[in-house]
Order: C-alpha cells, then sequence, then structure tokens
C-alpha cells in the first residue's frame, strides 16, 4: 500500500461518512474517551475521588489535567500528521 493515495471525497455525505469512519474512526474514538475522561473528572464527587487513595490524585480536576497532559497529546499529534501528509500529496 505504499504510495497509494486516501483521497477525501469531493461530494456525498454518506461518501464522506464512511471515509471518516474508515480511515479515521480509531481517532475519533479515542478522542470521544479522552474527552467523557476530562468531562468526568471535572464532574468526580470528591467522595469517589477519595476511594482512589491516592496522593497525587485528591481532587476531581487532577484526573481531567492528567488527562490532558497524558491522553491528549496524542490525537493532537496524530491530527498534525494527517494534515502534513494531505500538504505533502
Amino acid at each position: 500500500m505504499a504510495g497509494t493515495i486516501i483521497a477525501f471525497p469531493k461530494s456525498g455525505v454518506f461518501k464522506k461518512l464512511a471515509y471518516l469512519v474508515k480511515y479515521h474512526f480509531h481517532a475519533i474514538l479515542y478522542l470521544y474517551v479522552w474527552f467523557g475522561l476530562f468531562i468526568c473528572g471535572l464532574a468526580a464527587p470528591q467522595h469517589r475521588v477519595a476511594l482512589l487513595d491516592s496522593r497525587l490524585i485528591t481532587q476531581g480536576w487532577h484526573l481531567s489535567l492528567l488527562s490532558l497532559i497524558l491522553v491528549l497529546p496524542w490525537p493532537i499529534i496524530y491530527v498534525v500528521r494527517f494534515i502534513n501528509a494531505r500538504k505533502d500529496q
């Protein structure tokens, strides 16, 4: 498959949706899971965070911050690489 150009369809909503699912579903799903983790960290009740018994994570927003540092860079790298690959075509 080296050298194969995977072009985004120019017309048709179904074709565009099929393209996104076929080639980018894994990244969309990863970003969706990260967003859920981020929001749940912000909304986490204190008694549930205390069950973690962690010295590092003592508030719900600490989970959100940790997800920003450890998880969010990967979708950003994916998007940047995708944009650069499209420029090279």
